[in-house]
């Protein structure tokens, strides 16, 4: 069951993408994830009441909710240090570096303090899937990036780049990024050992959304009441989809070696270069279909060699 939840992951997430790509032009990256925030977690908690897990949110352990909340606010972090990123370097130099030394580092740390030693179809499968993230991002700088939420933030800071040259501070935050990531997976996984799912996703989500209450105070300009008008649907489907994911993500991590549950989230690009060719019909390149062999090839051995 772990290892479909963290496919699905991957598949909604890709999804997320796609459906976000539709917004206006005034809808900036801090809009969608304010909207996926705020609207996600009120998703969520509908989802406790319908399931009854609601009240085990008062009941959760004073350790588990630090280490949920903890991982929450490293990941928002490493997220908001992705975003400069991609302003400062190429999509084919930050995204491959950010994801490759994600799993790395997830993998090993795992072993090291978890005791989730790799086995392998987990190693096989993570450099399979490292090679595909790394060709389907192989293209020229004036093409789709494959993470399509990454849009915005590419053309208005990083048009001017050329293939291939990220710049030094781009791949630096990257690295950052993937640590930053790591800590936040290893802390969710800690959190998640005296946690329902449900609970888990719920104060994942809740971190962020109080964040965003004070960065929408202090900077007007963020709120999405200023652009929700036109955008509504697509913010609040990106944010639903955005919310399940969140969701499948700590079932993932609650039925399945952590190990195993980073590598197969991590074929999230080869969703979003699917479902790009199939509903936006974008042309895939010949290195997007190799990519995407090589991420195939990485699930299969990750779920063969177990």
């Amino acid at each position: 069951m772990g290892e479909v939840a963290a496919l699905v992951n991957a598949i909604v997430w890709a999804l997320t993408g796609v459906v976000v790509k539709g917004v206006g032009k005034n809808v900036r990256p801090t809009h969608i994830v304010a909207a996926q925030v705020w609207i996600g977690l009120s998703f969520l908690v509908v989802v406790g009441f319908l399931f009854g897990q609601i009240n085990e949110l008062i009941h959760v352990e004073p350790r588990s909710a630090l280490y949920l909340a903890g991982g929450a606010l490293i990941n928002t972090a490493g997220s908001l240090v992705f975003w400069f990123a991609l302003t400062r370097g190429t999509v084919s130099t930050v995204y491959p570096t950010t994801q490759s030394i994600f799993i790395i580092i997830s993998v090993f740390s795992g072993w090291m303090f978890l005791g989730d030693a790799p086995h392998l179809g987990v190693i096989g499968g993570a450099v399979l899937i490292i090679g595909g993230v790394i060709m389907l991002n192989w293209e020229p700088a004036s093409k789709q990036p494959v993470d399509l939420q990454m849009t915005k933030v590419v053309n208005s800071g990083n048009s001017d780049r050329t293939k291939g040259r990220g710049d030094y501070v781009g791949i630096g935050l990257a690295v950052v990024t993937a640590f930053l990531w790591a800590g936040g997976f290893l802390s969710t996984v800690v959190g998640l050992e005296e946690t329902p799912p449900v609970a888990a996703a719920t104060i994942r989500n809740l971190v962020p959304a109080i964040m965003f209450v004070f960065v929408s105070i202090l900077f007007p300009t963020t709120r999405i009441t200023r652009v929700f008008r036109g955008n509504g649907i697509r913010l609040t489907m990106g944010a639903v989809l955005f919310a399940f994911s969140a969701l499948t993500f700590v079932v993932a991590l609650d039925n399945a070696p952590p190990g195993v549950v980073v590598v197969l989230i991590n074929t999230s690009p080869m969703f979003a270069v699917i479902f790009a060719a199939l509903l936006l019909r974008e042309r895939m390149t010949r290195f997007a279909m190799g990519g995407i062999v090589l991420s195939m090839m990485g699930i299969f051995v990750t779920l063969a060699l177990r």
